[in-house]
């Protein structure tokens, strides 16, 4: 069984988590089930940055100590992936001391290197986004994320000798083109690479909160040094018994992260990787942002959706199927109340609820729920089956790239096409005429074939809706296989049936 290890982006504990943090953490959950429905054994790491400025500041404001911050944070946080179905094998919080052994034993691999010196900081640095910043850099005198004046700071620091591996990064990206998508990033950074890099600062000389330097505790790690070594430490590098773990996993199949922090990703983690003697991941892969009808969700500006207000009202399934089919990975996309209506009643409860209640109803209307046996096909069934081949096809190559707008939309157009046959078909017309009873017996048989496949299909992006599925058919357990073409519900089998998946909503 081939492995699979990817990560996300681990979030600064700081406010509320948004409908713009659940999507990288509901697309990256995605591809962890489609891969284990491939039959891949999947690691699915996650975690939350707590060692930063910010976090000391944050607590301070509200008058607590910065561990008693980051605890109330993490349960947050957590409980907000649980709520929109996102299931982590490890998380890992930067403040655990499996972390601690992680960062000191690839600190000191670094430091070992040469690729560490303390040298003089000038400049300027954004707190909000814990990132350094040249002039050229800022705009209007301002951070270019966050909009807001960065702070001028002067200290003695560590560095890490970053300008050392401009030629290995670019023959890195000249050998591995793939390594950095999509490609307007790649681009993106390969142009940021041929400017020339600069050695950066990985330490902070105000000691305080954060993981103190190995060499030198009147320091503490810069959170950036620190935050991306979570992608071994979940993963055992550096902690006793670790070395086999590690040895399996690494490198990171994909490292999943927003086009605000691609550099941190690109270049800065594996020049990190390289001067440590460790590989490189083999992708970085890079969403853009999910908008509040076209303005940014964000804290500062207001625009601030909580999942939890989404999944009261409209479910948790609902808000990972709007995200998913609605914003195409690579780009920025809106989240709008009407356009997450508009997708709960049409496809959700008309295409998909509705054929599951249907299907179910006539056969137990019908046949009293007793599966009939699958024979007699006609050029109608044929095409259907044309259709549900397609759809496993195309859906399978748009989900291994990352497309799952269109991965859905394959799978919608084979829910389009087993609501049509139905209508051709007209069951209810089969069941009035005594000489057509095995015509009507083929048909259902036919839903009933077609309807595990379909709760498959969907099962990495709405997975609690397919489970329901596979419970009203009666196949808890033994769900369709990803491209398999041999029945599951078998003939003489009783099918449950059960209410609308996708209940209409009050008002």
């Amino acid at each position: 069984m081939s492995r699979y290890y990817l990560t996300t982006s681990i979030p600064y504990p700081s406010g509320e988590p948004h409908v713009g943090h659940s999507f990288e953490m509901i697309t990256a959950d995605a591809m962890a089930r489609y891969r284990r429905l491939r039959g891949q054994d999947v690691f699915f790491l996650g975690g939350l940055d707590e060692n930063s400025q910010r976090v000391s500041r944050s607590a301070r404001e509200e008058g607590i100590e910065p561990q008693a911050y980051v605890d109330q944070a993490a349960v947050r946080f957590r409980t907000a992936w649980d709520l929109v179905g996102v299931e982590f094998d490890d998380f890992v919080r930067t403040t655990e001391p499996r972390h601690l052994q992680t960062v000191r034993a690839f600190y000191q691999r670094v430091f070992d290197s040469g690729d560490i010196y303390l040298g003089r900081y000038e400049g300027w640095y954004c707190v909000r986004c814990e990132a350094f910043y040249g002039d050229d850099e800022l705009v209007d005198g301002c951070c270019p994320t966050h909009r807001v004046p960065p702070e001028w700071v002067e200290e003695d620091n560590y560095f890490f000798a970053l300008s050392r591996y401009q030629e290995p990064l670019l023959e890195l990206y000249e050998q591995r083109p793939d390594f950095v998508w999509p490609e307007s990033r790649r681009n993106e950074m390969l142009g940021f690479l041929r400017q020339g890099l600069k050695d950066f600062s990985i330490s902070r000389a105000t000691g305080g909160w954060g993981l103190p330097l190995p060499n030198d505790p009147s320091h503490v790690i810069y959170v950036w040094f620190d935050a991306l070594i979570n992608y071994i430490t979940g993963i055992g590098f550096g902690q006793p018994g670790g070395d086999d773990l590690f040895a399996q996993r690494w490198p990171a199949d994909v490292h999943v992260v927003g086009k605000d922090i691609v550099r941190f990703h690109a270049i800065y983690w594996p020049a990190m990787l390289m001067a440590a003697g460790v590989e490189v991941p083999r992708q970085v892969c890079v969403h853009g942002w999910v908008n509040f009808a076209g303005e940014e969700l964000s804290q500062s500006g207001g625009h601030v959706v909580r999942p939890a207000e989404v999944v009261e009202r409209f479910g948790s399934d609902a808000l990972r199927y709007f995200l998913l089919r609605e914003v195409a990975y690579e780009r920025d996309g809106d989240f709008t109340w009407e356009g997450m209506a508009r997708r709960y009643q049409h496809d959700l409860g008309n295409d998909l609820g509705n054929l599951v209640l249907r299907s179910t109803s006539m056969l137990h209307r019908y046949l009293d729920g007793v599966a009939p046996e699958l024979t007699n096909l006609t050029s109608q069934e044929s095409e259907l089956r044309a259709a549900e081949q397609t759809a496993w096809e195309v859906a399978a190559h748009q989900y291994e790239n990352w497309r799952f707008h269109l991965a859905l939309a394959a799978v919608w157009r084979y829910v389009t096409a087993v609501n049509q046959y139905i209508e051709r078909t007209e069951p209810w017309r089969l069941a009035r005429d005594d000489a057509r009873q095995s015509r009507l017996r083929t048909v259902l048989a036919m839903l009933m074939d077609a309807l595990p496949r379909i709760a498959t299909m969907i099962r990495p992006a709405i997975p609690q809706t397919a489970d329901a599925i596979e419970e009203q058919l009666g196949i808890v357990g033994r769900p369709a296989v990803w491209g398999d073409d041999g029945g599951v519900i078998e003939a003489g089998q009783q099918v449950p049936g059960g209410p609308p998946l996708f209940p209409r909503l009050d008002g």
